[in-house]
């Protein structure tokens, strides 16, 4: 089965999208469900297959309704792949899908793995919570679905605010958002908020009724709507409120709830830089260049991107590069062009997929001009950094339906893999002189090739170094934090790293020392490690993004405020560890080239059992 998997081969001039690869499809076969999958994608089938079956028996019990009806997953290895597809061009016109989170086409549920099996997951969830619907409140046919629309009219807000809360819950992203509107002032009504996001405000709406109301409340609701055709009578008959009445007492709950939120918490140093921007656009891949003079971003305008250098004395931009394309009915793939600086500040380097092939381009500051070469050996490229040297870059890439580890030598083009499982290995970084690697991991075991990734994957992400000059399998754990996710760790200096961490509700953050001392000798030495964390800010926004210039000079921070993003570079702090809270958790064994070597004169406690968080002074740690 070749193409791009449509009905019929009649379609509207002018509606073809631009495809530059032939898919092969193969399918597999379950008991409710089918899989549709190319070259390279047979694991996330089975993923899918493996997920699904528990995530349709757990939306029919939310919703109170089960389909007798085929389900469909068509599955892509990429973003990219997939906005290459003219599935749905006509059904968006017949049926006014909106889209979401994920793309559904009658029974037919688009997918694609963006190297995170969480987001996967939350796909498929998104997916079948809108098959669901449709099926309750239009029918099963297209025929029928047509007919009902007439009668049944039902906002954006509802259906696709409905789906996303289904797929992602509200996450602290979300919380974060909706604390920044309604303490600014921004989120006044649920009629504003629905103009500008309406699936952002039905998911809070979503939320509110779940939190107040218990998720039994959400079948009613949606019964209630299809037995009367009318959403409204959802609100009435299930809430006992009108749809006004609810839009206020919606309001004051978010209000209360962060009422004095803000009370105590730290503001962030400084003024924001001038990068002039709108709500809409997204803005990301903020790096500091090695001498702390300039930084370099993307922004992303509904899918059209440009690349800036900044320059921090002048408080100007330059524009380098551009690419892509606006589109108002494709989700907006943000997760290129990646950037980062070569060591010695020579280059500015850029990773971007055009025409379904990934690119590397050198940008030199000096002359202005651009080198192009291609990287044909991955699938996609999730992020990537420089080696001290600038030799070498490691990247997490996708290969074969899961996101590993690799460094790539510049020279050689050569790859070396370095991790080689189904467990999510993100955002990696050389550390101590190029000999580890510091990313962040759903693994739960810390030996590499260990464990069931169906059965012990973590949703959360912690934080692992890799013997990079030994290749050791056994790895050493910085984090161990089930219910919270670390992220964007980067090395401070010899045996400090600095992550972001949500374990107290907001994004901000931390600090790990990791010492070592001797465990025992035979005929090498093994060495234990000892492992700290000190909170270092207390923000009462998230930071969405951070980053640490190669000198260490300078820190850079990413914030919404507003709903503005807004970037702070300020130099970064001769003394970091003070008064905080202490985060202590079991040490784990593995085997180190040499002993960490800490710069910092605090001495370090060993602890061996989870304890609680407390306050500590580091200065009178005995």
């Amino acid at each position: 089965m070749k193409g791009q998997f449509y009905n019929g081969t009649q379609m509207s001039f002018g509606k073809n999208r631009v495809q530059y690869t032939d898919f092969e499809w193969k399918f597999m076969q379950f008991k409710r469900y089918d899989t549709y999958y190319y070259k390279g994608g047979k694991e996330l089938a089975e993923f899918t297959g493996r997920t699904a079956d528990k995530e349709l028996v757990e939306i029919e019990k939310l919703f109170d309704y089960s389909t007798d009806e085929r389900i469909q997953f068509i599955i892509f290895n990429k973003l990219s792949d997939l906005k290459q597809t003219n599935i749905g061009l006509e059904a968006d016109a017949q049926l006014n899908n909106t889209g979401g989170i994920t793309k559904i086409v009658g029974n037919k549920i688009l997918i694609y793995f963006d190297g995170d099996h969480e987001h996967l997951r939350q796909q498929i969830r998104g997916g079948i919570a809108r098959v669901l619907f449709d099926q309750l409140m239009y029918g099963g046919s297209v025929k029928d679905r047509l007919q009902s629309s007439l009668l049944l009219n039902i906002p954006d807000w509802y259906i696709n605010g409905l789906s996303q809360w289904v797929a992602v819950g509200w996450t602290l992203s979300d919380d974060n958002r909706m604390r920044d509107g309604i303490l600014s002032g921004k989120y006044k009504r649920l009629n504003n908020l629905a103009a500008t996001d309406a699936e952002f405000a039905g998911q809070s709406v979503w939320n509110f009724v779940e939190q107040s109301y218990g998720k039994a409340a959400v079948a009613n609701m949606l019964y209630m709507a299809r037995l009367n055709r009318n959403i409204e009578s959802g609100f009435n008959f299930v809430l006992g409120t009108t749809l006004k009445q609810t839009t206020t007492a919606w309001l004051t709950f978010y209000k209360t709830k962060y009422l004095n939120s803000d009370n105590g918490k730290e503001k962030t140093l400084g003024k924001p830089l001038s990068i002039r921007n709108k709500p809409k656009r997204i803005v990301n891949q903020f790096k500091i260049s090695p001498d702390g003079t300039k930084a370099s971003y993307v922004i992303n305008d509904l899918g059209k991107y440009r690349v800036y250098i900044y320059d921090l004395k002048r408080g100007k931009s330059k524009r380098i590069a551009k690419g892509g394309y606006k589109s108002l009915v494709q989700k907006t793939d943000d997760s290129f062009p990646l950037l980062a600086w070569h060591p010695a500040g020579k280059s500015l380097t850029l990773i971007k997929e055009k025409k379904g092939i990934i690119w590397l381009d050198n940008y030199n500051p000096k002359s202005g001009k651009t080198d192009h070469s291609k990287l044909l050996y991955f699938e996609k490229i999730n992020d990537f950094s420089y080696s001290d040297d600038g030799q070498n870059l490691v990247m997490s890439a996708n290969q074969k339906g899961q996101s590993d580890i690799f460094v790539w030598n510049i020279r050689g083009r050569s790859t070396t893999q370095i991790t080689k499982d189904l467990y999510d290995d993100l955002q990696p970084r050389f550390t101590n002189n190029s000999e580890r690697i510091i990313f962040t991991s759903n693994r739960v075991n810390d030996t590499l090739g260990a464990g069931d990734f169906y059965t012990q994957a973590q949703k959360k992400h912690d934080i692992f170094l890799f013997d990079y000059a030994t290749r050791s399998d056994v790895l050493a754990r910085l984090t161990n934090s089930p219910n919270v996710s670390e992220s964007q760790p980067m090395e401070m200096d010899s045996g400090r790293y600095i992550f972001l961490s949500e374990y107290t509700g907001i994004r901000n953050r931390m600090l790990a020392t990791l010492d070592s001392t001797i465990s025992f000798v035979d005929t090498a030495e093994h060495y234990r490690f000892i492992v700290r964390e000190f909170a270092q800010t207390n923000y009462a926004r998230n930071i969405d993004q951070q980053d640490v210039n190669y000198k260490r000079t300078r820190y850079a921070a990413k914030f919404l405020n507003k709903g503005y993003t807004q970037f702070f570079v300020n130099p970064l702090p001769e003394t970091i560890l003070s008064t905080n809270t202490e985060v202590l958790y079991k040490s784990g064994n593995t085997t180190l080239k040499t002993p960490v070597q800490n710069n910092n004169s605090v001495t370090l406690i060993t602890e061996t059992k989870p304890v609680a968080v407390k306050t500590i002074n580091p200065d009178t740690v005995a």
